[in-house]
């Protein structure tokens, strides 16, 4: 290792998926960095529905290392901090420490002490999912977003609501406008093998797959996808739905479709494994995501839809959160909780080939360019360079979505 690389302390409980890790392994590639991840020795994930336990191991291989180590609390990420003396920041010695915390809790706070007695001179960027304000209303919230004001010196948001919210709390630090994950392209493609497949699996083959990946739940729309599939069915004999997940609307379909006797035309996985999605995903025909709006929750940046893309799946979705500006005008959009104009576009598409492969070029294109690793890796080196250098290019109020330039 020369001394010139730049050294990247990555830090969450998150990058104990493996997946997850693609795209700091992309960024990795490039000689002039040296990508460290910081997480959980073991860890208890319950996101999507199911206790999955993850033990890591520390290990070095070229410009890529994983830091492993014990924390107090394994299963809840509001309340765990990592047990070490240094958190192996004299170790690495990093020039900037990106966290990809809630920047409220615990151990966000704790990593700012830390640096300030093992690395004083490492620069500090943040992620924030805030998109419904940041919590200041009792004392020890504001004392720890004004630790963030002082400490950081630029952020990352999923999408400009995100934004909106951190400059109306005071942040004025430069923002950009990158997810944190990204799209591994390696594993979300098409593949007429995994289609042919897959579809054979489910014995789909000759049908028209409407499909949904995710947590079986309300907020996501997934009774509404449920009931306009059954609007279809009657006319449409050709079409079937795929639920790829679990979640608390699992047993209340699976039931209902046995009592319309519609079980062989619903298929639900149950929890399925992140690198076993583009499998089920190449078996379908249409991607699905009906995320709703409620007073304490937004999808501030689904994943799922943009991995559908790369997939080249044509998208129909809410304009719920995040969801138009992350998909512009690569997919078809209904109205939410609206489960009759669902139906209606899902014919759209059903019937209208040329629209499907519209849709499917364009959203292609925008995930590839702009939410898979490849491309993210590239704009997030520019943002690296802005950060240690504190000359920062900041985006005009005229220019198109871009990822390497503030706000």
């Amino acid at each position: 290792m020369t001394a010139d690389k730049i050294k990247i302390a990555v830090i969450s409980h998150a990058l104990v998926i493996p997946s997850f890790q693609s795209r700091w392994k992309k960024l990795a590639e490039d000689d002039r960095y040296d990508v460290h991840l910081i997480v959980p020795r073991y860890w208890e994930q319950t996101w999507f529905g199911e206790k999955v336990i993850y033990e890591t191991e520390s290990k070095s291989q070229d410009n890529f290392h994983i830091h492993a180590l014990s924390t107090i609390g394994v299963s809840n990420w509001t309340r765990y901090l990592f047990l070490s003396l240094d958190m192996h920041f004299k170790k690495i010695d990093p020039d900037i420490i990106y966290i990809v915390h809630e920047e409220m809790i615990l151990v966000h706070q704790q990593i700012y002490f830390y640096k300030s007695f093992f690395c004083p001179n490492a620069k500090i960027i943040f992620f924030s999912m805030h998109a419904l304000g940041v919590p200041q209303e009792k004392w020890h919230q504001r004392l720890r977003w004004n630790n963030v004001k002082r400490n950081t010196d630029a952020a990352l948001v999923h999408y400009p609501g995100c934004l909106k919210s951190l400059k109306s709390a005071g942040y004025e630090k430069p923002i950009y406008l990158q997810t944190q994950v990204g799209v591994d392209e390696t594993i979300f493609f098409t593949s007429a093998d995994k289609r042919k497949s897959m579809r054979s699996t489910l014995k789909f083959s000759d049908k028209f797959v409407i499909g949904y990946t995710g947590r079986l739940t309300d907020a996501k729309g997934v009774w509404e996808l449920y009931d306009a599939f059954k609007r279809l069915v009657v006319q449409h004999p050709n079409i079937v739905l795929l639920l790829v997940g679990n979640g608390d609307l699992k047993n209340k379909i699976e039931g209902d479709a046995q009592s319309y006797n519609l079980q062989d035309r619903v298929h639900i996985t149950g929890f399925v494994d992140q690198d076993k999605v583009p499998d089920y995903m190449n078996a379908m025909d249409i991607f699905v995501l009906g995320s709703k709006t409620t007073k304490t929750w937004i999808d501030t940046f689904p994943l799922v839809t943009v991995q559908a893309q790369a997939c080249q799946l044509p998208v129909i979705a809410t304009k719920s959160g995040s969801i138009p500006w992350q998909l512009a005008n690569t997919a078809l959009y209904f109205e939410e909780r609206n489960s009759a104009d669902l139906a209606e576009k899902i014919l759209m598409l059903y019937s209208d080939g040329y629209q499907r492969d519209a849709l499917i070029d364009r959203g292609y294109k925008r995930s590839k360019s702009l939410f898979c690793i490849t491309g993210m890796s590239e704009n997030f080196k520019s943002i690296l360079n802005q950060v240690l250098s504190g000359q920062f290019i900041f985006h005009k109020d005229d220019e198109q979505y871009v990822q390497d330039k503030a706000y």
